[in-house]
Parts: structure tokens; C-alpha cells; sequence
């Protein structure tokens, strides 16, 4: 399975996952987004690196082995999972607990990534 690819603008921040590529470079506020590329900033991971526990078809997920601040300064964005047929995301308030749940069904989640709006993209392989 493709890893899914993930984009930020480095303008506005707004940031995009390419879910079918048909060759097009993907375009925000006049220019090229670029790629973002996980695990690659120089943060702690026991803040960022997505924490799993899967309870039958239920994966729960908290980022960090020590809870992430949430306020409006330096929060999680939202979390993607992807499986073995696409992927689910949620956004994550930003007062509320780095954590979210996704139901999967008939899927197999295959890794985890959350978006840090400082820190970036961080991943879990599974």
C-alpha cells in the first residue's frame, strides 16, 4: 500500500493529504504546496510519536506517552489513520485531550500520523 502524502502551504498553513494522484503538483494561495515529510523535526517524541491501543475493531489513539499541550499556541491539528482501504481523519479541539477513536470495521489500520502545528507531521508505523 502507498503511504499517503501529506502537503502544507507555506503561506497560509492550510494543509492537504493527496488522496489520488493524477500527476498535478497541488497549488495554495498562488504556489506549490510542499511536501511534508514525518518525524523529521527536532521535538520530543514522547510528546508527538502517536500512542495505539487497538480494543477489538476499535483503535484508540493518544499522541504522546506524556500528553501534548492543547492550546491555541501548540496543539494537535487532527489525526489520520490510515488502513489497508484509504483512511480516516479527525480534527482535534483545541481544548480538549490529544486523543481520538476511530471505529475500523472491516479495515487494518496500517499507521497513525498527527499534525502538530508546530513540531509538524509525526507517524506511528503498525
Amino acid at each position: 500500500m502507498k503511504e499517503k502524502e501529506f502537503f502544507i502551504c507555506r503561506h497560509c498553513g492550510n494543509v492537504a493529504v493527496k488522496v489520488v494522484d493524477k500527476g498535478p503538483k497541488l497549488v495554495c494561495c498562488g504556489d506549490e504546496m510542499q511536501a511534508l515529510k514525518a518525524n523529521t523535526q527536532d521535538a520530543s517524541q514522547e510528546k508527538h510519536v502517536p500512542a495505539v491501543k487497538v480494543d477489538g475493531n476499535r483503535l484508540e489513539v493518544n499522541i504522546g506517552s506524556v500528553d501534548h499541550p492543547m492550546t491555541e499556541e501548540h496543539h494537535i491539528a487532527f489525526i489520520f489513520v490510515q488502513t489497508d482501504k484509504g483512511g480516516m481523519k479527525k480534527d482535534l479541539p483545541i481544548d480538549g485531550k490529544p486523543f481520538a477513536s476511530f471505529c475500523l470495521d472491516d479495515e487494518k489500520a496500517v499507521a497513525v500520523y498527527e499534525y502538530c502545528n508546530l513540531h509538524g507531521l509525526w507517524k506511528l508505523e503498525l
